[in-house]
């Protein structure tokens, strides 16, 4: 059996969830909260540590190795949670990090070998669309980051753009998207039929 790579990865999870009506990491898919579902993918893909970026004391405490909160203050969108995960790795030593969201329930099982093949930061990207967030981004890039931030640019394309990001082809399975996202309860349901 080939020993899993230790690298750590970080769900990203301290979004207000607005579009869901609720905590959407905590909705139950399956009989499990979706955390649950993102959680179990990583793992089966990474000795490295498993943490959420949320905000402290937050229900996922429960769920994961380790909480990450935002750093930032402000709302800054997905991008604060990509901060949060580069500074909390940089503190533990690593040199990369994973991260991605807690609404994609059907993560491919060789995200973390694919990533790590590459010798930058890298983007996910399936059936036609790019996925900034779930990516693989170098510790060395925090400060590039924090000066976007305080410049007032959130976009997380855009920040994939600017670190010259490598796309990572995935493809659907069976017709399924690997990176189908719950934003809704609409979009819930649909993903119990899959």
């Amino acid at each position: 059996m080939t020993e899993k790579p230790d690298i750590a990865c970080v769900v990203l999870a301290g979004g207000a969830s607005a579009r869901f009506g609720g905590d959407k990491g905590l909705a139950v898919l399956q009989g499990r909260p979706l955390i649950g579902h993102v959680l179990e993918r990583l793992r089966a893909q990474t000795g490295g540590v498993v943490g959420v970026n949320a905000a402290e004391g937050s229900s996922y405490a429960a769920f994961a190795d380790v909480v990450v909160p935002d750093l930032l203050g402000g709302g800054l969108g997905p991008l604060a949670g990509v901060h949060a995960a580069l500074s909390w790795a940089k503190g533990q030593g690593s040199e990369r990090v994973v991260t991605c969201a807690v609404d994609t329930p059907f993560l491919p099982d060789d995200l973390v070998e694919r990533f790590l093949a590459t010798d930058g930061p890298a983007v996910a990207a399936s059936c036609g669309r790019v996925h900034p967030v779930c990516g693989i981004w170098p510790v060395g890039l925090l400060p590039q980051l924090e000066r976007r931030l305080a410049d007032g640019q959130r976009a997380a394309w855009g920040w994939a753009q600017h670190c010259w990001a490598q796309r990572i082809e995935f493809a659907a399975l069976d017709g399924l998207d690997p990176f189908f996202n719950i934003n809704t309860a609409e979009d819930l349901a649909a993903a119990s039929k899959l």
